[in-house]
Formats: structure tokens, sequence, C-alpha cells
């Protein structure tokens, strides 16, 4: 919708819906800061102990008009504002509007429609509150003239007035159909029924509750309790609905992002699912402002300030879980895009049997980490699964005599039994600072979220030595291209060779759905590309499967997702390498080749998987490295 208005600021914390309401009414000149301070003091004197200074109390006191609080409402509110000539100008009772909303539905839902606007395609529509039933009607009985409903506030005392005024003396006409060409309904998609649509409207009970500021979504218990379920029902303003339907639609359909991406006259709506983007909704670029502060106040973020990125966070609980959500705003050419990483902790497995490692991989990998000291990496781009293999890691070695703490920025999950630590760049604590600290708390095994720096580096790899068990990520491509970067980043080649005892590379691929999945024979070219020798390897024993598309799968084909990894042992001959500064094809090359524990490469483990019905020849190209020489 538009019309919200950016110069309200909601400072440090969400605030209060009162709170919200003065702030505007100040930046909107109706109102003083001393007139507040009286007031409060008023309030304070007549025996209301918590002085709320709420619109109806800032009525009675006489310090603003009915007009004043209607206006900043509608900016609040992002609509617009309906002023007192709009509704009592008598060009508004045009008997063609009028006859667009029946009296009876005017008189129901406090309705009055104001008149077309200036491209003929919008129905200004004035109310006194804006309820998701009101504008579900208003909008079914005027979609089949192809107009959109353009919601207006206005006080209730004017509105009535009007339609008292107007829907009385009006003589009876017919509708006439616009002339123009159809337009989309105003009403985005996912609240009109869209591609993802699991019910018709958010109801109370599929509805997020948005955690107050003060409790953390990992401790669902924490100061200010839930907020009660009825501050989301469908009584509220149409944007609150249409961003906690978003939400809830996302975490219904197993999304890990949900994206608002601005184009020139539309704003786009997208989900990540199983590691691929879709498309879910485009809604009229009037929404995108009112879209964009409502996620800004939900997620702790100054909706003022619009020519530079932020970063939020929002707790919600919704069918008896709590999610947590990472907000991220960036300025584009077209306005703030919004992406909302979700973080679902009921949807995660940390059993270390259930992350898709083939046997031999998975006994490596135990074997590893096993170990009394000495650092473990994992590599792969953002979202290749590597926090959660670690985590899996940890829990499997989890055990009372063990001291487990981590240092991440931030939290992801909270693991039960084991000190997770925060990292606070703005504050000066960074992960070099945090680690030195850990260090002093008797720790067994410590889990560093990432290794970005030379001096974060140094401080695990020493700590290492010293006789405890580290676990950290690295960004790279393959398991070999962690010695190179550590290299790169000013390691000593000597700490690198003496404390890490193995690294691996991790992607995630989509799991063929197993509702829709058909076997099928696959080309020569597809057994090719991944290495598939029938000379060698038993097909007869192959399963390849791909999935029809279906409803469970959202018609993809894919549900659900598996990891390919590659897991590299330091031996005596790749310690030499390293000591030696060599390449990351010859560290590789020798760690495919060694005669105890050879690497399996991910292409190979990917063709496994494709050979087992898992996942499919396209879905390994497309996810995988696969180096030169593979190939």
């Amino acid at each position: 919708m538009a019309g919200m208005d950016n110069s309200v600021q909601s400072g440090d914390r969400a605030k209060p819906a009162h709170v919200r309401l003065i702030e505007v009414l100040i930046s909107h000149g109706a109102l003083t800061q001393d007139a507040v301070t009286a007031a409060m003091d008023k309030l304070r004197e007549s025996g209301d102990a918590r002085g709320v200074l709420n619109g109806p109390a800032l009525l009675r006191l006489g310090l603003v008009g009915e007009e004043d609080i209607t206006k900043a409402q509608a900016a609040l509110m992002g609509v617009g504002y309906a002023a007192p000539e709009l509704l009592t100008d008598p060009s508004s009772g045009a008997p063609e509007v009028l006859a667009l909303i029946s009296p009876t539905l005017a008189n129901q839902y406090v309705v009055y429609p104001i008149g077309r606007s200036s491209d003929g395609k919008r129905l200004r529509v004035a109310a006194a509150q804006w309820t998701q039933p009101a504008f579900d009607a208003l909008q079914s009985m005027t979609k089949e003239f192809d107009l959109r409903v353009e919601p207006m506030l206005a006080t209730e005392r004017l509105v009535r007035a009007a339609i008292k005024a107007h829907y009385e003396n009006a003589p009876a006409q017919k509708p006439v159909r616009h002339a123009v060409p159809a337009v989309v309904d105003n009403q985005p998609s996912t609240m009109r029924g869209g591609a993802i649509r699991p019910s018709e409207v958010l109801s109370v009970a599929a509805s997020p509750v948005i955690l107050p500021p003060g409790a953390s979504p990992l401790d669902p218990n924490g100061d200010g309790g839930d907020i009660d379920g009825q501050e989301f029902s469908v009584d509220q303003p149409i944007i609150i609905q249409f961003v906690n339907k978003i939400i809830s639609d996302a975490i219904t359909h197993r999304a890990s992002d949900i994206h608002f991406e601005p184009r020139r006259d539309r704003l786009e709506i997208k989900y990540r699912v199983d590691g691929s983007l879709h498309t879910v909704d485009e809604v009229p670029k009037s929404f995108q402002s009112a879209c964009v502060s409502r996620i800004k106040v939900m997620a702790e973020m100054n909706i003022a300030e619009r020519r530079v990125p932020q970063d939020g966070r929002i707790g919600v609980r919704i069918s008896g879980r709590t999610v947590d959500l990472r907000v991220s705003s960036l300025p584009t050419q077209f306005g703030e895009a919004v992406v909302m990483r979700i973080l679902d902790r009921s949807s995660m497995s940390l059993d270390i049997n259930d992350l898709g490692f083939e046997e031999r991989n998975l006994r490596t990998l135990r074997s590893v980490i096993s170990k009394p000291h000495g650092i473990f990496l994992a590599t792969g781009p953002t979202g290749s699964g590597k926090t959660t293999t670690l985590y899996a890691a940890i829990q499997s070695i989890k055990a009372p005599d063990i001291n487990i703490i981590t240092c991440e920025d931030p939290i992801e999950y909270d693991l039960d039994g084991i000190r997770q630590s925060n990292v606070n760049e703005k504050a000066g604590l960074t992960f070099a600072k945090q680690l030195r600290a850990i260090l002093r708390q008797d720790p067994d095994v410590i889990y560093v979220g990432e290794i970005r720096d030379p001096e974060t580096a140094e401080i695990a790899f020493r700590a290492a030595l010293t006789g405890h068990l580290v676990f950290s990520t690295l960004h790279c491509n393959d398991a070999a291209g962690a010695v190179t970067r550590l290299l790169n980043m000013g390691v000593d080649p000597f700490l690198i060779a003496s404390s890490v005892i193995g690294a691996m590379a991790q992607r995630l691929v989509r799991r063929v759905c197993s509702n829709c999945a058909k076997p099928y024979r696959p080309r020569p070219e597809e057994l090719a590309s991944l290495g598939i020798d029938p000379a060698v390897d038993d097909l007869s024993r192959a399963t390849f499967r791909r999935g029809d598309g279906c409803a469970a799968c959202d018609k993809t084909g894919y549900r659900g997702r598996c990891s390919i990894q590659e897991l590299m042992i330091m031996d005596e001959t790749i310690r030499q390498l390293t000591l030696d500064k060599e390449t990351a094809t010859k560290i590789r090359t020798a760690a495919m080749t060694c005669s105890t524990n050879p690497m399996i490469p991910m292409r190979r483990d990917g063709a496994v998987k494709v050979m087992k019905g898992i996942t499919t020849f396209d879905e390994i190209q497309r996810r995988v490295f696969i180096s030169d020489g593979e190939d």
C-alpha cells in the first residue's frame, strides 16, 4: 500500500503501537514533546500507574483531534489518508461509483467509495478501520469490474455521514465495467490463493506470534513472554496480515529464505526451497514501501533509514515451535530489497547418521572427530550445510565429562548441554578476542564459526596444538583448497601441517521426490559427465530416478536435500606438501592416491548417489564443483 510515512523512526528497539503513534503525531506537528510529558503526568496523578498515553487518552485530554489521530494511523498502517473534503465533496457521490459497492456492504463494514484513481484502474475506498474480511468482500465485489481496491483511512464519523448522505439519496444504477484492459487483482496472490497457498486466510492459530524485543528466539521464555495471539488476528490491517502470511507460508513450505525483490513496476516475492529460488507472488508497487517498513519494525530496524544496508532479527512462534528469522535490507535501484533467512530448528536433524554420508565417509568422519586434539575444517560456499554437519559432529561426541564451547556469529541453533557464545563486531568483540577468552574457560572442544582472518586462524591453530579439538569452517571450493587458503591467509605452514587432522568439502543437492519418482535409463553423455563407466560400475544394481512433479514437491520433482562430500585426511605426504607450500592440485592428487585412506572426490560421491536414485545428474552438475582434471 502506498502512503507509508518514512519519517517515523523506530529507534534501536521496536516500540509499542501507542509510542509509535505519538512519534508520528509529533513529526506531523500535531503534538509536542512537552505536551506529552504533561499529559503523562496527568495520567499518573489520576491513578493510572502505567501512564499509557494512547489514542483515546489523547482525544480525552483534548491534545489532538480525531483527524490528527486518523492521519497518524494511516501513516503507521501504510495506507492513504482520506481528507474530509474527499468525503464531503458532492462529486464523490457519483451514482456509477456508489453502484460498485452495495449499501449492505458499505453499512456492514463502514466503508465508502470515494472514486476511481486517475488511471481508472483502482477504486479508492475510505474506511474507519480496515479488516481482512472487509478487504476480501470489497475485492470480491469489484474484481468483476477490473478494479483494484485502494484502501484509505478516514474518521468513522465522516464515513458514516457519507454513507447516510449519498447511499440513501442515490438513484439505483447498474455498475459499468471499466473500459481499460483487465489488471491483476490488487490483493497479493499469497492472500488470494497464489502458487503457494496452504490456507484461505491466515488464522490466529497459523499466524506467527512475534516475540517481544526482550525475548530471544533461542530462549522462548525470556523477558516479556508471548504476545497475545489476537494481536495478529484477521482484524488487523492488511499489510500485517500479508507479511504474516508470507512468513507462515514460507515456513510451511520448508523455505530457507524469503526474498522481497523490488522491480520497476512491482514487488516480487520469492522463496528459496531446497536451494532453488521460486517466485511465489508479484504484488503492486504500492505494497513495497509498506511491506518493507512492516518487516523493519518487526526486526527492530530503523524504518527512516533507507540509504544504507541494515540487519535485524525476528523471533516468531508458529504452530507450537520457535523460528528465528535473520533479516537483511539492501538499497537497490528500485527500492530496498529485503531477504529473510529462516532458521527452523524443528526441521534440522543433528544426527550424524542422517546427513547423507556414504558408509566409508561416515566411518572416516567418526574416526577424525574422535581424536583428542587437532583442527577439523569444513569448507564450501554459504548455504552448503557446513554448520549443520559440524553441529552434528559436536552432538555425536558430546558427553558430561567434555567441556564444549562455541564461538559463533551469530548463534544459529541452540545446542543443549553446550556453551555457546556470540561474536559482537560492533562492540569490538571479534572472533579473535572471543577465542582468547574461551581458552581461559578450560575447554576440551572448541567450535569457531568461521576462520576469517590470520589472527583468528593463528589462535585456533595454536589451541589445536596445545591439546584442544577445534572445529571450524572455511570458504573455499574443495577439501585440498583449505590448505592453500590458509597459506594465502598467512598461517605458518608448520602450524597447518601439525594441527589439521582433516578437511571436508560439502555441497547440498536436492533429493528426488519419493512421491513422483520414476526410473529411467540415462544417456551415455550423462554417465560420462560423472565418470560412470559401464565397464567398471555395475549398472545392473543401479537405480536411476527422476521426479515427474507432483503436489508434494510443488511440481519440481525434488523434495528435501542431502549432502555430497569429500573428506581429506592429513597424512605424512600431505603434511610434507603443505610444508613445501605446494599447489592445491598436487595436494588433491596426493589425497586421492594415498594408500591408507584415499579421498573419495565429490564427483564420485555424487555419482554414487545418482546410481542409488537419491538425486539426479542435473543436480550434481549444478551444485558440485568438478575440477578440470576430473572432468
